[in-house]
């Protein structure tokens, strides 16, 4: 039964379940969030329901035709599970896929491969302290594809296997897939979760569960947990996408409908009850070897819950509200200071607010400090009509980008959200509506109103502090509030907000004229050059409603770098943003960009240009491009800074916690050797990186080298090209071609070959990684890097049937080819396999083993199909997604006009083409034994690098000003 779609379908489904089952009672059902609520729920969802309790979701969404996104909850997660079964919930989701009723084991890949979907446990499954839900994207509403996808949920439902060889298995993996989780970052994390929500089942549980749970339990316990809680009554199906709702009710009803339903209730959920906060409330998480100390100062509580409501929707709107206001002034306060430092939210409906901040080993009591003066002086001041005046107009901005890509957006950005509203009991409104009634809500907030709130939230007697880090003893209660009241006894003084001003751009002359233009007829592109011979692309595009998507590439980028630091192209690119230009600094042109932009990057990562990227809305358009031109009509890197920009690389480099990255590093340098250009710099190269050494490499090309701009969106073509020759147009005249880098393009790198041993420091357990990289150094043909791509994806199914489903040795091995646009005669193949270190150097001699397999003998032709089908349906749906036809097709086009060539090529078909003997071909040629590099990287002994602070330190940060 259901709502909504009209009755007479409704008796038509119910008849029909009562047919397959006329003696099934009909269970007592959970009702949906907006049953139990004022709030009405979208009218577009078909919320529905069997006679043995099992519900349904389903949203018709027509922006992408023939997609269709599937999630099944179960409601069983780690708030479900008793001492001894701490784990069991995500241990059958791993047994899910390890063998079905339907789905033998190892089937289960070829079908997720003939979707086109990558298979892991991970990717197409988690579970959660409340869930557990598995994911299925249908590349068309084929009715028999949604029914194989409805047989294999209905498998999950009660037809998991656990033969014996599985469950060993993925007990192993699963150990794994611990021990690859156990970062310092994460245990920093997972201690402070504990500690603010201390009192709760949520603080006693993680997911992946103990040790112990995951080694010892039995078949038997892991079945009886299954039965237990995986019935219909506690089932969920959503579906998101290109459905007619009626046919897909009769197709729910005839798989589930016999579901049997155990006798009795479902068990019922307990959260707990929260410790009572007392003030100065501490807690510590002492982690060897990491000098990086991470401050938290943070309040949960517990409130009534009086159900989803238009009342608690904008109490907890006024609440976030206020404490963006908050996180922005600290943004300007802190240089550096994240753009999530203070945040609101509620954590399984528990309103939680948390400040968050990193510092070194000696400055962390002062840390605490600036915090706690900074909370003081909103709350005893409060905050300033131009600060709510600014955070009101992107937040409005943000929630009009949010609102325009809800319409195009594709149904797997938009089916989790609805799985997560009904797992947490909110009601899944209309988008549109709600979006409106909030922005006026939030047009309507007074300053008084936002500072009480904030003052209800952020009330200074009842917080917490939390601290992690290399800690030579307990974070003392005492200690803490001694230092606090000695330092309250100082006044606060109020916050005085820079003075606003207009801002303002350079005078760049005359607008510049199109003096050149073309079509790409086959992917219905126009080409521009303007009279200064800036270039444009542009591709117009309807796949995002209301947004733009653009990237600038300017000069040779890391073609032209010849210096031997590699921390002047580390740095370069992030000095220059903070140079500001025109007399604005950092501040303001952030605040500007944040104002019109959605999302703003620059960098050099693409090797043959400096390249800046923006996504907008199209009235944030000119925003980008005039800022764009600011940095290229004066690209000057100011010392001071310069000095800003090296101190806070250097310092995020020492207090980096997690060492295996050192260990990547080192990689790259053995993969690069005497080529800077592809290594990250060491503590001594950014101490030693000189600004002028920066100034030249970035001055030349950004002033006055080949440009080249391609937007892909929703915007008239008239409209882009008057914003464009006004600001990129009016620039002085560039190159009107690229430099010639024939030398650098035709790069030879020295590899380093044969087994070698990476250790790193600050490591944490055995967590460890094997990587075998193949360096291919010489011109190939488009059928052979079509080869190389299958081989690929070959080489990494056959690692992981040997190395996880066969060993449960690795979590998430993987294989990738590499390749670079901007070297003729440079590309990779390169295996992952994450492991403990005892198994790291054993595991280089499997993965060679399977490439001389691949290298000696015939793929077979099932194996092939099964590695072309998920890359032909990435392709198809690729070409519907701006992102990748603007980074993949447009980008740097006019440059390299092949590009277009070689993309129809993939996209009508080339992969499937692609034969065995071909493979086997670039096997032999590439995957030699003697060419491998085989790198072990593993963690040292562990060694304490750093002094840690005491606590009793009397210094006194100074006031806030």
């Amino acid at each position: 039964m259901r709502e909504g779609w009209g009755s007479w379908r409704s008796v038509a489904v119910f008849v029909f379940s009562i047919l397959l089952l006329p003696c099934v009672v009909e269970a007592k059902r959970e009702k949906w969030p907006h049953e139990a609520s004022s709030l009405q729920a979208d009218e577009s969802i078909v919320w529905g329901h069997l006679d043995n309790g099992f519900r349904y979701a389903l949203k018709p969404h027509y922006a992408k035709p023939g997609l269709v996104s599937m999630r099944l909850m179960v409601k069983v997660g780690a708030l479900d599970e008793e001492e001894d079964e701490l784990g069991l919930s995500h241990f059958i989701e791993h047994m899910a896929f390890e063998g079905t009723r339907n789905f033998k084991p190892g089937e289960l890949i070829a079908f997720f491969q003939k979707l086109g979907m990558s298979y892991g446990v991970d990717v197409n499954a988690f579970t959660y302290h409340d869930k557990t839900v598995y994911h299925l994207e249908l590349p068309q509403n084929d009715a028999e594809l949604i029914e194989q996808g409805l047989r294999l949920y209905r498998d999950y439902a009660d037809g998991i296997l656990f033969e014996e060889e599985r469950v060993e298995n993925e007990r192993e993996v699963i150990l794994r897939e611990k021990q690859a989780r156990d970062t310092p970052s994460s245990r920093i994390s997972e201690a402070s979760f504990r500690f603010s929500f201390a009192g709760t089942e949520l603080a006693k549980r993680n997911p992946i569960g103990l040790e112990s749970v995951i080694k010892e339990t039995s078949i038997e316990k892991l079945k009886a947990f299954y039965r237990k809680w995986y019935r219909p009554d506690l089932m969920t199906l959503v579906v998101v996408g290109d459905i007619d709702p009626a046919r897909f009710e009769s197709q729910i009803a005839e798989t589930f409908a016999d579901l049997e339903t155990p006798r009795g209730r479902a068990p019922k959920r307990k959260i707990g009850r929260l410790e009572r906060s007392k003030p100065f409330r501490t807690g510590h998480l002492s982690v060897e070897g990491v000098e990086r100390y991470t401050l938290e100062i943070s309040r949960a509580w517990m409130e009534r819950d009086g159900g989803d409501s238009w009342e608690r929707r904008k109490e907890d709107a006024k609440r976030s509200f206020a404490t963006a206001i908050f996180n922005e002034r600290c943004r300007e306060l802190i240089d550096g200071m994240s753009d999530d430092f203070a945040n609101y939210n509620r954590v399984f409906g528990i309103p939680y607010c948390q400040l968050s901040i990193s510092s070194g080993g000696e400055f962390w009591w002062d840390a605490f400090v600036w915090m706690d003066q900074l909370l003081r002086q909103a709350l005893i001041y409060g905050f300033t009509q131009q600060e709510l005046d600014y955070v009101r107009k992107t937040w409005l901005q943000s929630s009009r980008s949010a609102a325009a890509r809800y319409e195009t957006a594709e149904p797997r950005m938009l089916v989790d959200d609805l799985v997560d509203s009904i797992a947490m009991g909110r009601v899944y409104l209309a988008s549109e509506s709600f979006a409106k009634a909030m922005d006026r809500y939030i047009e309507s907030l007074t300053l008084e109103e936002l500072n009480k709130a904030f003052r209800d939230v952020w009330e200074l007697k009842r917080m917490s502090y939390f601290v992690a880090g290399d800690l030579q003893e307990s974070l003392s209660s005492l200690a803490l509030k001694r230092r606090f009241n000695e330092d309250r006894k100082y006044a606060i003084l109020p916050y005085v907000p820079k003075l606003p001003e207009v801002f303002e751009y350079s005078e760049l002359g005359n607008p510049g004229t199109v003096v050149d233009s073309g079509t790409i007829d086959a992917i219905g592109a126009k080409t521009y050059r303007f009279s200064n011979n800036s270039r444009l692309t542009f591709l117009p595009s309807e796949n995002e409603k209301g947004t733009v998507r653009a990237v600038v590439r300017v000069g040779g980028g890391m073609l032209g770098f010849k210096d031997t630091n590699p921390a002047t192209h580390a740095l370069a690119m992030g000095a220059l943003f903070r140079s500001g230009f025109g007399g604005h600094d950092i501040e303001e042109v952030y605040k500007e960009l944040r104002s019109n932009v959605s999302s703003f990057m620059f960098g050099v990562e693409d090797h043959d240009a400096f390249t800046y990227r923006g996504v907008t809305q199209v009235d944030g358009l000119d925003e980008f491009l005039k800022i764009v031109a600011e940095f290229l009509l004066d690209p000057t890197v100011d010392e001071e800074a310069f000095v800003v920009a090296q101190s806070k690389f250097k310092q995020s480099r020492e207090l980096e916690p997690d060492g295996m990255n050192e260990g990547y590093r080192d990689l790259y340098r053995m993969l690069y050797p005497n080529e800077p250009r592809f290594h990250a710099p060491s503590l001594a190269d950014i101490v030693s990186v000189q600004r002028d050494a920066v100034q030249t490499w970035l001055g030349e090309p950004l002033k006055a080298g080949y440009l080249e701009v391609a937007v892909v969106g929703d915007v008239e073509e008239e409209l882009l090209l008057k914003l464009f020759s006004e600001t990129i147009g009016a620039l002085p005249t560039r190159r009107e071609s690229k430099a010639d880098f024939a030398a650098a393009r035709a790069l030879r790198t020295r590899p380093s070959a044969g087994k070698q041993r990476i250790e790193y420091k600050n490591g944490m357990g055995d967590s460890a990684a094997s990587v075998i990289v193949w360096t291919i150094q010489e011109e190939i043909t488009t059928r052979e890097s079509a080869a190389l791509y299958l081989l690929s994806n070959v080489f990494e199914s056959r690692i992981r049937k040997r190395v996880r489903e066969g060993m449960g040795a690795s979590y998430s091995p993987s294989v990738r080819y590499v390749t670079f646009s901007a070297y003729d005669t440079l590309r990779h193949i390169r295996a992952d396999v994450d492991c403990l270190k005892g198994d790291a150097e054993s595991l280089l001699d499997v993965v060679l083993e399977i490439s001389e397999t691949l290298s000696s003998e015939l793929v077979e032709a099932d194996e092939i199909q099964a590695a072309v089908a998920p890359l032909e349906e990435g392709l198809k749906q690729a070409w519907q997604d701006n992102g990748y036809l603007l980074e993949h097709i447009l980008y740097g086009v006019q440059e390299y006009p092949r590009v277009v060539e070689r993309a129809l090529a993939y996209k009508d078909g080339l992969l499937s083409t692609i034969t065995a003997d071909e493979m086997l071909a670039v096997a032999r040629k590439y995957l030699k034994k003697d060419a491998a590099l085989a790198v072990a990287i593993v963690p040292s002994e562990p060694s304490k690098i750093a002094e840690a602070p005491k606590w009793e330190e009397t210094k006194r940060a100074g006031a806030i000003k």
